[in-house]
């Protein structure tokens, strides 16, 4: 799966599914107008006087009064119509998508979800917390919020958000029940396909738009609910005339509104069943085993509830879920899934046929809640020495050596926003090389920032590191600074490699900060930057990824300043002097990324006074607006001037993906990719 393919086509389905939208609205405008033009001619004690006004009017119109258009078309009514319709489509849209625009968390808790606590002791939770942080992880995006719908028994589950920072994974309370590790695995594995295929924003898009169309006829719907429990009646005279006028209209919008939602709803279900066989191919790509989307896919079918949902909101975002959500009406035109069978045999093409009901609850006492355990290798056996060492009892140096990682420029782009096996492989072994205390810390909002304090200090000696306790004890209080003090040594021995994943499981918990304590955290994390007057590129590199996905999961629609062609030069000559010997090997390295921009970009190497960590943030915060084939250029010709000489250090490999977080571009930790 192509990262950037995939986003771009995201994009095209956007804009058609916009054009289609126009449609149905268009159509609901025509069918507005067309009411209007026989109400003008029929309806109450004043239609003689209405059409005498209309045919004065038509004395001035472009046709004879002769002409049989003259009778059907008056410019005044359309404009009328089609300003109130569109006005009532695009406010109610709007006031949709206010509601969704906080992201996955905001719809999650729509239709019931309830978060998941990081340290939960259902071991069901556990077991899907640790599935969601494996994909994430190996996949390099942000680690979404995770939710359970209490109230579901059906087997369903979604993904929602407006970008990787936002996201949510939420499942029912039967999947979490009925399904087991590999099962659930495929399931997470299709939810992920759709954050990495930019489907989330699109799915809310459409939410959003069907919703603004569906108002008029709940409008309509109000008016004769209100007129019946208003218990008006007609008394004869003239007030009978006003109601029936009443219930005219509420029929005619309840009429219209209805038929623009019932073709609003085809467009949303034929987009949503085009990408769910992407989905389920993904899942299978991401965890080489066909039996865990099948196994799973082959249960919904199997069981009584299937996917149904009993929560209203359901039809409203059953594009979201992975299996029909609620019972397609009119013969399977608003069913937002393909039929179940097609889509087993796409990933089980020797499929016999049967489903079967799951159990009522899946043994999992018997259950690895990983399925790989941490083998090191080659590259990991420094670290090993280290932690065999510190055990001992022998003192720690600064930083463990650890060797230059092979670097293949083009391997390492096809590897944006891509999961598979390997990645997965790999995340499971970092993960299970992190103890098991500081993944249970990286989850409590209480300890979290403890944990990323205590990454800052990394690579300082003595007296660097007592200065920087010092400066935690002042912003963030004495109790962190002997927190993070009492983790220094034992994050010393941990892989350099499983440095950003820990970062990354520390997320969840930093988002549920108060704003009072993230700004303190804040606050402490640029005073540990700053403190010596000398930031590091492994400092900078943490700060920012942290801080541009804490500030987007709090502001996921906020926009930036349009780039320009000296934030590319900007971003390259950093890169190439970060890890160049003297200036003429910078140089090279950054002709080598300059080239592959293409001949109608022209930069120059920036000074070294000029590369500055503090122009790069500025530089960056700017390219984070950039359209996504200039990211992928930038990307690309940042691999190429890192990757001059074949290899890259962890410290240019962590700068290398906080570039790519910052262009929302995730890419799985570089080990892997080696």
């Amino acid at each position: 799966m192509d990262f950037f393919e995939a986003q771009a086509r995201a994009k095209q389905r956007t804009t058609r599914l916009v054009l289609l939208f126009a449609l149905a609205v268009l159509g609901t405008i025509l069918a507005g107008y067309a009411a209007a033009m026989t109400a003008i001619g029929q309806v109450g004690p004043r239609t003689r006087q209405l059409e005498r006004d209309y045919w004065t009017y038509q004395r001035d119109a472009r046709w004879p009064d002769s002409h049989p258009l003259t009778r059907w078309w008056d410019p005044r009514v359309f404009a009328w119509v089609a300003g109130g319709t569109v006005a009532v489509v695009g406010l109610a849209s709007l006031f949709k998508w206010s509601q969704m625009r906080h992201g996955g968390s905001a719809v999650a808790e729509m239709v019931g979800g309830r978060a998941v606590q990081p340290q939960t002791t259902d071991l069901r939770e556990k077991r899907l917390l640790n599935i969601v942080e494996e994909m994430a992880i190996a996949s390099g995006v942000p680690m979404p919020a995770v939710y359970v719908l209490d109230e579901e028994p059906g087997l369903n589950a979604f993904a929602a958000g407006l970008t990787t920072n936002d996201a949510a994974v939420a499942v029912t309370k039967g999947t979490l029940e009925k399904l087991t590790r590999d099962e659930l695995q495929g399931v997470v594995a299709h939810e992920f396909s759709h954050i990495l295929n930019g489907d989330m924003r699109l799915n809310i898009r459409v939410t959003a738009i069907v919703f603004g169309i569906l108002v008029i006829g709940l409008i309509g719907r109000g008016i004769l609910r209100g007129m019946f429990y208003g218990r008006v009646r007609t008394r004869g005279g003239k007030k009978d005339g006003g109601v029936l006028v009443i219930a005219a209209i509420g029929l005619a919008l309840m009429i219209i509104g209805y038929v623009g939602y019932f073709f609003g709803r085809m467009i949303q279900a034929a987009v949503s069943r085009q990408r769910e066989f992407l989905a389920d191919a993904s899942a299978v790509q991401f965890t080489r085993n066909p039996g865990g989307i099948g196994g799973a896919l082959r249960k919904i079918g199997g069981y009584a509830l299937g996917g149904s949902l009993v929560n209203h909101h359901a039809a409203e975002i059953g594009h979201f879920f992975i299996a029909q959500a609620f019972k397609s009406s009119f013969g399977g035109l608003w069913a937002t899934h393909p039929p179940l069978a097609e889509r087993i045999r796409a990933v089980e093409p020797d499929w016999d046929g049967k489903l079967y009901e799951p159990p009522e609850a899946v043994d999992i006492s018997r259950e690895s809640f990983q399925t790989a355990g941490f083998q090191g290798g080659p590259r990991l056996a420094p670290v090993e020495a280290a932690q065999r060492a510190f055990s001992a009892g022998a003192d720690l140096p600064p930083v463990i050596p650890v060797a230059p990682i092979p670097f293949q420029p083009a391997a390492v782009i096809a590897e944006v926003g891509a999961l598979t096996e390997s990645h997965m492989r790999h995340a499971q072994a970092l993960l299970a090389s992190i103890p098991e205390r500081f993944r249970d810390a990286a989850r409590e909002p209480s300890q979290a920032p403890a944990i990323v304090y205590g990454l800052m200090l990394l690579g300082n000696d003595r007296a660097a590191r007592e200065q920087l306790l010092g400066v935690i004890a002042r912003h963030a209080g004495p109790d962190t600074g002997q927190a993070v003090q009492g983790l220094r040594a034992a994050l010393s021995v941990l892989d350099p490699a499983a440095r950003l994943p820990l970062l990354q499981l520390c997320e969840p918990a930093l988002r549920r900060l108060d704003r009072a304590a993230l700004d303190r955290f804040l606050t402490t994390l640029d005073e540990l930057v700053h403190a010596d007057a000398k930031v590091t590129p492994y400092e900078y590199a943490l700060q920012k990824m942290l801080v541009h996905h804490l500030q987007l999961a709090n502001d996921p629609g906020r926009e930036t300043d349009a780039p320009s062609g000296g934030d590319f030069a900007l971003v390259l000559a950093f890169l190439a002097r970060l890890g160049s010997r003297d200036e003429a090997a910078a140089k090279a390295a950054f002709r080598a990324g300059a080239a592959t921009l293409g001949a109608g970009v022209a930069i120059t190497l920036p000074s070294a006074s000029d590369c500055s960590l503090e122009k790069l943030d500025a530089a960056l915060d700017r390219l984070a607006g950039a359209a996504l084939p200039e990211k992928q250029n930038l990307l690309t010709a940042a691999a190429h001037t890192i990757g001059h000489d074949g290899t890259v250090t962890v410290e240019e490999g962590d700068l290398f993906r906080a570039i790519a977080a910052t262009l929302d571009c995730p890419i799985p930790p570089l080990s892997a990719v080696a």
